[in-house]
């Protein structure tokens, strides 16, 4: 028994003695294996969104692309600290959505909303948006905590897989809150949302610092996105988002204040589906596909991540400008914001 456990215990240390060589090897010699997601460095557990920015923290997100500061406000927002308290005179406009909102791997000055909100000194544009957030969580934060800031107009930035997060229990290896299809319309189910177990820390730890678990994680990923069936046009699990759209228009609405959606490129579908359910309830809409179309790739993201790079956002926020003056939001102090309009 003892010889077996030795050769056991050998054995053991021979495996995390490769592992570890391995590591260090990647570290070096394949920068871009670097593990995706280490915004998450700034999250913690939320048991009615499931995660949350830790008021007050600040550090540097790495990556092989970037490296830049993150600092979150004592509301807990990728923002500086804006009062709840409104100044005279000036509108307010709270811009939801995941990581493209976010600014994952730009300076914060380097955000779209900054971009608008630099020039146009007239209105406060807050960055509310919180990598890995689907419509549901933004809504139940909205609702919960961002219509404390009295916000005169609502920026919704959708990513299509937020499609995807809408209709999930789990997202990005956490537990989340999600609604679900009653009889009297959505009702939210999955809260509290429970902490992480200790597997789920191990694997949260090694997703955030091991370059060779980021790679396996990688490729096996690549290996279920090949084998996956191409969704039909329109997808069933769109009738959640659909109903999300509508709560938060009407939550919004209820509360003296205006939604606006933009979406970032996507299937022609989404498009669609996304105008022909914010037609209706009068909401505006932008698809931002035309202001990408022929932009080469690493013209507008970085190398290694399909996220924006400063170049990207410089676009995107060109784009929701001229959207948001077109429809009469940012034309000029002569127009009165949904709150200042008489009923």
């Amino acid at each position: 028994m003892s010889g077996l456990l030795g050769r056991l215990a050998l054995a053991l240390a021979a495996t995390a003695f490769a592992l570890g060589l391995g590591e260090a090897y990647l570290r070096v010699a394949a920068p871009e294996w670097a593990p995706q997601h280490a915004e998450r460095v700034f999250w913690s557990h939320d048991p009615l969104l499931g995660w949350a920015h830790r008021p007050g923290e600040s550090g540097v997100l790495r990556h092989p692309d970037f490296a830049v500061a993150v600092t979150i406000s004592a509301r807990g927002l990728r923002d500086r600290d804006y009062p709840l308290e409104r100044v005279p005179g000036r509108r307010r406009m709270l811009v939801l959505g995941d990581s493209f909102a976010w600014g994952f791997g730009v300076e914060q000055r380097e955000i779209l909303s900054e971009r608008i909100e630099a020039r146009h000194p007239q209105w406060e544009i807050i960055n509310a948006g919180v990598s890995g957030y689907g419509t549901d969580q933004q809504l139940l934060w909205l609702r919960e905590r961002g219509l404390a800031f009295r916000p005169d107009w609502v920026l919704l930035l959708l990513h299509p897989n937020d499609v995807d997060d809408n209709a999930a229990a789990r997202r990005y290896g956490y537990p989340k809150p999600h609604f679900v299809p009653g009889p009297d319309g959505l009702e939210l189910a999955g809260v509290p949302v429970p902490p992480l177990g200790w597997r789920e820390r191990a694997r949260r730890f090694l997703k955030q610092r091991s370059y060779l678990w980021n790679r396996v994680q990688h490729l096996r990923l690549v290996n279920d996105a090949a084998a996956a069936v191409p969704p039909d046009p329109a997808p069933a699990s769109f009738a959640v988002t659909a109903a999300l759209l509508e709560a938060l228009h009407e939550l919004v609405a209820a509360n003296g204040a205006r939604l606006a959606v933009a979406s970032t490129p996507g299937e022609p579908w989404l498009r669609r589906a996304l105008a022909d359910t914010l037609a209706p309830l009068g909401v505006p809409y932008l698809s931002l596909d035309d202001a990408f179309r022929g932009q080469p790739r690493d013209a507008v993201k970085f190398a290694h991540d399909p996220h924006w790079n400063a170049a990207g956002h410089a676009l995107a926020a060109d784009a929701v400008e001229a959207f948001l003056q077109t429809q009469g939001i940012l034309a000029g102090a002569a127009l009165a914001s949904p709150q200042q309009e008489s009923p």
